[in-house]
């Protein structure tokens, strides 16, 4: 772990944690802000659009043809894309060239799951057919609406995307695994009540068990090439380790990056921690891969 990681994580405990009561998740939920807007840093080189919940994110200069990312945000299906998100985005724009398409998707309480499949998936429809090659990635609760999402278009008969990447994606909104408890006092962030109570109320009707708001009780087979990045402090970590190795013993072709002592999506200190940079490197180069095969 380097240096940097050990101050953001010791920074992160000074405060606390988010969503540690379901009560505290209403509250925060009912004052819930904005979407954030991209950066000011950003928009000397982007290019943004804005058009009925969609942000289109372009290079200025080196946009790359074949192929565009869509990404959902994280924020326990309660809150909008922040600030720090949009240095992920930022960063996968850097490295490979691709434009970037960001739905602004219903959130809870007031909106549930079924709402936002209906939201993103024509999105994708429409990116595959003006772009060819798509890839989701998300952080959190976007990583686990990727996989629902992916898994949706399977059971459909829908063109799939051509691969994920997720940091630290919430699979399983039930928060019941008991390994859990072995890493809440290290986890600086998150609890599970509040998440718990999130998780209920994207479920709306469904089930927070049904696969569709939790992947883990998903069958993974046919779903596209992923990588996962997840950190080992980090509640949600233990279900996510689980469903790479689920998948993986479908033949999905999954890859897990588990970073010691990494906090819940420490992606999102980028360009402040190395694991950081490193994490989208890496997300680069697999999808620059995807872009490449014949």
């Amino acid at each position: 772990m380097s240096l940097q990681m050990r101050l953001v994580h010791a920074r992160k405990g000074l405060t606390p944690p988010a969503l540690h009561t379901e009560e505290a998740a209403r509250e925060m939920a009912a004052g819930a802000p904005q979407q954030h807007p991209m950066p000011e840093r950003m928009r000397a080189r982007f290019t943004a659009t804005c058009e009925k919940g969609v942000t289109r994110v372009l290079p200025k200069q080196g946009l790359r043809s074949g192929g565009a990312l869509i990404f959902l945000h994280g924020g326990a299906y309660l809150f909008p894309l922040v600030d720090g998100q949009w240095g992920i985005v930022e960063g996968l724009i850097d490295r490979t060239g691709l434009p970037v398409i960001v739905p602004d998707y219903p959130l809870a309480p007031e909106h549930t799951a079924a709402e936002a499949f209906d939201f993103v998936q024509p999105i994708i429809d429409e990116a595959q057919a003006e772009f060819g090659r798509v890839i989701i990635f998300g952080d959190s609760a976007g990583g686990g609406l990727a996989l629902s999402l992916a898994m949706q278009r399977r059971d459909a008969g829908k063109r799939q995307v051509d691969g994920l990447v997720l940091y630290a994606p919430w699979v399983d909104v039930t928060m019941t695994n008991p390994a859990i408890e072995e890493v809440q006092h290290r986890d600086k962030i998150l609890r599970v009540p509040g998440l718990a109570w999130a998780g209920r109320a994207w479920a709306g009707d469904l089930d927070p068990a049904d696969w569709r708001v939790s992947p883990l009780y998903g069958h993974p087979a046919g779903l596209p090439p992923m990588r996962i990045f997840q950190g080992d402090a980090d509640i949600l970590g233990p279900d996510t380790i689980d469903f790479a190795r689920k998948a993986a013993r479908a033949g999905v072709d999954v890859r897990a990056r588990v970073e010691p002592d990494g906090f819940h999506v420490y992606v999102l200190s980028v360009p402040t921690i190395p694991e950081a940079e490193a994490a989208l490197d890496h997300s680069a180069r697999f999808i620059s891969g995807i872009l490449t095969q014949v």
